[in-house]
């Protein structure tokens, strides 16, 4: 064993083309995607406005006014409902392809530029260490986010939750980075930092609280380190995050809602501490299952080198993960305070997001501490590009674990990962069954008869399909359809 040697470099290799391929049955599952509930009723009048002038200047002044109308009426996530009356199908139903892909891309890469920003930047570790590490968070989301529907298929749902809850992690890494070189492509970094907060503060509660109480700790760290002066124009755009998010809670059209949706509301003290438990029992009881502890352990070997050759002092361990459970709880508050539970899987997708993210922030926090009670030594240039063989043999037997059990999990129940779930739909023909059936339900919908019938649809793939049309004209999902091609009615008929 002494004489075998990987080099980390291999390793970010090898994990990233597993990754990739892992990923591609969600790729390929996209080409039968299609709109569903609220991707009509959010774009009905930018569709109209660009079925009567195709023109995109048209279609984003009917976005705006969506927006509008939506924040005096119905609710106040003005950025959300800006994206989502622009939903891909607008342009035409084949564009609907491209949700999938947006989510990916959103998620992917603001998690690659956390770690990097994180392990890079500010532990002065290597870039393969950060892309292993962001590979084995990636796998630990995709694969095991309790509902991948709402994260990556339905557009309304995941562009209200998924996309905000990347660029939290894009807010997080611009300050970081700019807490750490604060004359460095400032400019630049403020301005995409603003967007980010403006995409936060207008999108949903869920990553809304838990970006402005994190946002809050920072900026009093820095008032009583000394150094808020020094740093006034980094905590910009937290400030202006909170002052884009009480916009967002303002709005006349949450009360409506309210009153109209009703439900077992909590009051703000209840909702914070139910919180609490409902933290405690979402993540020991619901999330973390054999696979996200075997990626844990996967990571180890990895986050120990990156906390091994660093520099910072890893000093309170107890502190940095009360304050980690804390922020995560808060998460729930907004779903309880509104409707006194988190249903939704939407809701409690961008939850699962932060308990990962968060879980191995603190792994490598703990790593960290144990690294300077030990008092170890730093590993020498040409030993940082290899793994040692305690290393080796850690990652060896977590891989091989990993395996092992993914194959006698996935062998009675195929559905129990993302991607062998897209497997089985695409393999079975279920995805293409659907697919045919929504493409003859479109011919119906373009073209000239006014009252349209639909016999139920007999297959409906569950990573594919969030829900359909009922046999009441007057439902709101069927109202909501024919409006948005101009129909007098739509019905199924069994």
């Amino acid at each position: 064993m002494k004489n075998v040697r990987i080099s980390l470099k291999g390793v970010a290799v090898f994990s990233t083309v597993l990754f990739a391929i892992s990923i591609l049955p969600l790729l390929f599952l996209g080409f039968y995607d299609h709109p569903c509930a609220d991707d009509f009723s959010a774009a009905v009048t930018t569709r109209q406005a660009f079925i009567q002038t195709p023109s995109v200047i048209q279609v984003l002044g009917q976005a705006f006014a969506t927006v509008a109308d939506r924040y005096l009426t119905w609710q106040g996530t003005y950025t959300s409902v800006f994206f989502m009356s622009l939903q891909p199908a607008l342009w035409g139903e084949s564009f609907y392809v491209i949700t999938p892909v947006i989510m990916l891309f959103s998620i992917i890469s603001s998690v690659f530029y956390l770690c990097h920003i994180i392990i890079v930047t500010w532990l002065k570790g290597t870039g393969g260490e950060s892309t292993i590490i962001s590979v084995l968070i990636l796998t630990s989301i995709l694969q095991c986010i309790p509902d991948g529907t709402e994260s990556l298929y339905w557009f309304n749902g995941s562009v209200h939750y998924t996309v905000p809850t990347a660029a939290a992690f894009f807010l997080f890494g611009l300050i970081l980075t700019m807490l750490r070189e604060p004359h460095k492509n400032t400019g630049r970094r403020l301005a995409a930092s603003i967007l980010c907060a403006l995409l936060i503060g207008g999108g949903n509660y869920i990553t809304g609280l838990p970006t402005l109480i994190c946002g809050t700790f920072i900026c009093f760290y820095l008032l009583f380190n000394g150094s808020l002066r020094k740093h006034w124009l980094t905590c910009l755009p937290l400030l202006l995050c909170l002052v884009f998010f009480l916009i967002n809670a303002a709005a006349p059209g949450n009360f409506l809602r309210g009153s109209a949706i009703g439900g077992v509301q909590m009051g703000a003290v209840k909702s914070i501490l139910v919180s609490f438990r409902y933290a405690l029992a979402y993540s020991v009881n619901e999330w973390l299952d054999w696979t996200i502890l075997v990626l844990l352990l996967l990571a180890v070997p990895f986050l120990w080198k990156v906390v091994k050759n660093s520099t910072f002092s890893f000093r309170q361990p107890i502190l940095v993960a009360a304050l980690s459970y804390c922020l995560f709880a808060s998460a729930f508050t907004p779903g309880l305070f509104a409707a006194g539970n988190i249903n939704a899987p939407r809701i409690q997708n961008t939850i699962f997001i932060l308990f990962m993210v968060l879980l191995y922030f603190n792994t490598g926090y703990i790593l960290g501490w144990v690294c300077r009670r030990t008092e170890q030594r730093k590993e020498t240039e040409e030993a940082r590009r290899y793994l040692s063989v305690n290393q080796l043999l850690c990652a060896v037997a977590a891989f091989v674990m990993l395996i092992f059990g993914m194959g006698v999990t996935i062998i009675p129940n195929p559905d129990y990962y993302t991607s062998s779930a897209a497997c089985t739909e695409l393999l079975s023909g279920e995805a293409k069954a659907y697919d045919q059936e929504m493409r003859a339900r479109m011919e119906l919908l373009n073209g000239p008869q006014e009252n349209v019938t639909f016999p139920p649809l007999q297959h409906q793939p569950d990573l594919l399909f969030f829900s359909d049309i009922t046999r009441d004209p007057d439902d709101w999902v069927n109202r909501a359809l024919s409006r948005y091609y101009g129909k007098e009615s739509v019905v199924i008929v069994p």
